[in-house]
């Protein structure tokens, strides 16, 4: 083969990788970009997930306003929504366990190691969520830890004690938004249950009422500014949002309808 033809054809295969190398890069770069973009703690608020073992779990709420971490320990082993739905809190992310022997201590590490891509143990976290949950838990000192247990033996009062110290999300309590929820479904309870996740994570729901009409859209009413309170609402139920300008008896109105009634997380 003569000289030119070798250096050219070395020249096109060079070229070749460079474009494959290329394309490689461009692809990881555009999935961080996402992964970013749907990762969800913010190093600011409230962020609850699951740690679930095989007979037991355990509920952890990471509070960068207090630097605080509270941990519930329950007899459930359920996923995500199931999860919630037994609760009535809103859990943002699972970590599935191989046991049921997680200390509060191994917290940072095992959400270390869930950091890693790909993982098949989480649900509902990016490896960007695990990490910065990580570095968040090493930095809070084992006094700012605490823990509870959610036996079965309680009664509603007394459960809705322990959620509330557990989950109380402090910028939901201090946004102090008075809630109005409409049942616009067959459904019986629906209102109620979603009033105690509410009340569970610091809210003020003032009144829980059935609509004569039945709806068929679900949506989160608000008045004035578009609060923390109803963007994390809107992003766990799945509602979309809609402003209007004069306020009525409460700051949001919540109406659940019957678009929603087969995939609610409460």
């Amino acid at each position: 083969m003569p000289k030119k033809n070798k250096q050219s054809n070395l020249n096109l295969a060079a070229a070749f990788v460079l474009v494959v190398f290329g394309l490689i890069v461009l692809s990881l770069f555009v999935k961080a970009l996402f992964v970013f973009r749907d990762s969800r703690f913010d190093g600011s608020h409230n962020f609850i997930v699951g740690f679930v073992g095989e007979k037991q779990t355990k509920i952890a709420s990471f509070s960068p306003q207090g630097k605080t971490i509270s941990i519930l320990d329950v007899d459930l082993a359920l996923d995500k929504k199931k999860l919630s739905k037994a609760l009535g809190v809103p859990i943002d992310g699972v970590i599935k366990l191989r046991d049921d022997n997680l200390q509060k201590e191994d917290i940072s590490t095992v959400l270390l190691k869930s950091s890693f891509p790909f993982s098949k143990d989480v649900e509902g976290l990016t490896f960007v969520d695990t990490f910065r949950l990580s570095i968040f838990a090493k930095n809070v000192p084992s006094s700012s830890v605490y823990e509870r247990i959610f036996p079965k033996s309680l009664n509603d009062s007394q459960k809705s004690t322990v959620l509330t110290l557990s989950f109380s999300d402090p910028t939901v309590f201090g946004e102090n938004k008075n809630i109005q929820i409409i049942n616009a479904t067959d459904n019986y309870g629906l209102g109620t249950r979603l009033a105690s996740l509410i009340t569970n994570i610091g809210g003020n729901p003032v009144l829980v009422t059935t609509a004569d009409e039945k709806l068929q859209k679900s949506k989160i009413i608000y008045y004035q500014d578009e609060s923390y309170t109803v963007k994390k609402l809107s992003y766990y139920l799945d509602f979309p949002v809609e402003k209007i300008d004069e306020k009525g008896i409460a700051d949001v109105i919540i109406v659940i309808g019957k678009d929603k009634v087969g995939n609610l997380n409460f």
